[in-house]
């Protein structure tokens, strides 16, 4: 099978798309045929080796953490799946993700694509989704509860303030000055994320945006709740005024259906900005790398 392969940690040269051997689904796992997969500002740091003190990959490796397709095979113990269902998949960063014609996931990993959604949607919402999710249900909120989210119109941001809408909650928009306008039209309310407020006035906010984390802190009141998915700025917090919860996405099949469900009933909508061939992943990758707003999709 045809793979998009990551020779060495570095630049978008060190891919090339070549052929490796069709893997096989073990106990408990599935094979998908993988008709689409998206691309995440994570596979970029995982290219340039930031993380391969924590994540070391055996190189060549194939990357890509969220991917559609249909089911090719099942491993034995596997059941409520069939041959030809199609599902979404969560892949981990280990190395053999979803850049490839075929992948093997647990299929604890593996959730069903409605009908009404194509593979190209689906591969967009898997980590985007079930991070903005996981987010939300961190901060414990209630319908009417205003919620703070920097990075709004970011891929997680969209799917947290899609989500806090879905379950009554008030979502604020925390965007740069020059993107107030688009922000309104997707959250109840938006504010410049980089002014110093003279007050704080969020019991809760998200934090998905890197370059403004510590200036989010500063609009949460003190013991306020911050759940954030980026690391915040040494110093921010010193007297730990706020609660923040510092997490990572994590696999979790029941969210994940849920997050389809709401796609699927036109509740959550991520934007495909790019949708390209396989083999254009360094394109596909430079896309991101560039701040391209929506997804980037690869077809297969």
């Amino acid at each position: 099978m045809k793979a998009a392969l990551l020779k060495s940690y570095g630049g978008i040269d060190q891919f090339t798309i070549d052929e490796v051997p069709m893997p096989q689904p073990e106990a408990g796992e599935v094979l998908i045929k993988i008709e689409a997969s998206a691309v995440n500002p994570f596979d970029l740091i995982l290219r340039q080796g930031f993380m391969a003190q924590f994540i070391p990959l055996e190189l060549p490796a194939v990357l890509g953490g969220d991917a559609a397709g249909t089911i090719a095979a099942l491993g034995t113990g596997v059941t409520g799946l069939t041959v030809g269902d199609r599902v979404v998949g969560d892949f981990p960063a280990n190395g053999k993700g979803a850049h490839a014609e075929y992948g093997v996931l647990p299929a604890s990993s593996v959730a069903k694509l409605p009908a009404n959604l194509s593979f190209e949607q689906g591969a967009s919402l898997v980590k985007a989704g079930l991070t903005g999710r996981q987010t939300v249900d961190a901060l414990g909120v209630k319908p009417g509860d205003r919620v703070l989210v920097s990075g709004a119109l970011g891929m997680v941001g969209r799917a947290a303030i899609q989500y806090l809408q879905e379950i009554g909650a008030k979502p604020v928009a925390g965007v740069r000055a020059e993107r107030l306008e688009n922000a309104r039209s997707l959250a109840d309310e938006a504010i410049d994320i980089t002014d110093q407020p003279a007050q704080a006035t969020f019991d809760f906010a998200i934090s998905t945006a890197a370059a403004v984390a510590g200036n989010l802190i500063n609009h949460v009141r003190d013991g306020g709740l911050v759940a954030s998915i980026v690391q915040v700025p040494e110093g921010v917090n010193a007297d730990h005024r706020v609660n923040i919860h510092e997490l990572r996405h994590r696999t979790d099949v029941d969210t994940l259906d849920a997050v389809l469900k709401a796609a699927s009933e036109g509740a959550l909508i991520i934007p495909i900005a790019k949708t390209l061939p396989l083999s254009e992943i360094g394109a596909a990758q430079s896309a991101v790398a560039d701040g391209v707003q929506g997804k980037v999709v690869l077809k297969h």
